[in-house]
């Protein structure tokens, strides 16, 4: 999203009317999810996806008018039954698009600009759009809502507004739209991005790394192995960095409660050499891959050591959710769900 948001600022400062098409909702099996969003420019290149296919074929074609009236509008996609059957589709179900006519005008880039900026930034807010319906006209342009219910945008929203969307919105990891008797909002939160620090580029590191990027984490992925510790094997990874050794490479590191650090290295020393670094930080999660006999071994090395037991307690380990995985895809789930359970209670305790 990051990265789409900083094209889509780009263009706009590049003087470039543009249309986006956004995911508002979605029933049963569509391939994507609310918030998912494409740039479309006037040429028909796009950027970013809503599922591809005849989806995003639609979205285009419709664009094309939009440039022309300048006027935004939704549509409903159905990929059940006759439509299904067309696509060759296993999915199914339904989304519903928001195609907007996005001029390049001051008010768009300056809340696009600053939605950018919480983005990277982690600062918890809610871009909010208000959209039309058959009773209410949308009034003013899209805005940005900070937590303390103050508003950056052209228009800024009514008070009791914007202390409706925050009370229902605000603690919520996902673009929702929100009907009030104000009228009808989409709202797209931003939270703190949690950067997921891999130690060790073996076997189980490549899918682990992989569904972690899938689902939003920045990934950092680490060895001292450059043959292991590379772009070929890792292209979807946020950072790729060779250590020296395991024994002191944690200090250097931006590690904080947004941190998630996970110990998948390819030998006993090393996992304790880790774990004794990594129970020393702040990171929001410490996890170690390995047996419970091996786990119960290593703490002992640190309870000697002087770690307090209360705090390797807190540690994740062995790694992973009980879904009696075997291979390295199956535990890279087991993993990353593991991860997805631990962010989303962050999330809420945070807000």
């Amino acid at each position: 999203m990051k990265q789409l948001i900083e094209k889509l600022c780009n263009l706009l400062d590049d003087g470039e009317d543009l249309v986006v098409a956004t995911i508002l909702a979605r029933r049963g099996s569509a391939p994507r999810t609310a918030g998912s969003k494409m740039i479309i420019r006037v040429n028909g290149e796009i950027f970013g996806t809503i599922g591809g296919g005849l989806v995003e074929a639609r979205a285009q074609e419709t664009a094309r008018e939009i440039f022309k009236t300048r006027e935004s509008r939704t549509f409903l996609f159905d990929m059940t039954g006759a439509m299904a059957d067309t696509m060759d589709m296993i999915c199914g179900g339904e989304v519903e698009i928001l195609l907007e006519y996005i001029p390049a005008i001051d008010d768009n880039r300056t809340v696009f600009e600053a939605w950018q900026d919480a983005l990277k930034t982690g600062r918890n807010c809610l871009l909010v759009t208000p959209l039309a319906t058959e009773t209410h006209s949308p009034f003013g342009q899209r805005c940005l809502l900070h937590a303390d219910a103050s508003c950056f945008g052209p228009v800024p929203l009514l008070e009791e507004i914007r202390l409706a969307l925050l009370e229902e919105t605000l603690s919520s990891r996902y673009p929702t739209m929100l009907n009030l008797k104000h009228g009808l909002f989409f709202v797209e939160p931003s939270h703190a991005p949690v950067t997921l620090f891999l130690f060790g580029a073996g076997h189980v590191c490549q899918p682990t790394a992989a569904l972690a990027s899938m689902v939003g984490f920045n990934t950092v992925v680490l060895d001292d192995r450059e043959e292991f510790a590379n772009r070929r094997r890792f292209p979807g990874a946020n950072q790729i960095i060779v250590v020296t050794d395991y024994d002191d490479c944690m200090s250097h590191l931006d590690i904080d409660d947004h941190s998630y650090l996970v110990i998948i290295s390819r030998g006993h020393r090393h996992d304790q050499s880790l774990l004794h670094q990594a129970v020393q930080t702040g990171a929001g999660y410490v996890g170690m891959i390995g047996s419970r006999g091996k786990r119960d071994k290593i703490y002992r090395n640190l309870l000697s050591e002087g770690i307090p037991l209360e705090t390797l307690n807190k540690v994740y380990a062995p790694i992973g959710m009980a879904i009696d995985a075997e291979t390295p895809e199956e535990i890279a789930v087991s993993i990353v769900g593991e991860l997805i359970k631990v962010r989303a209670a962050h999330q809420q305790s945070h807000d």
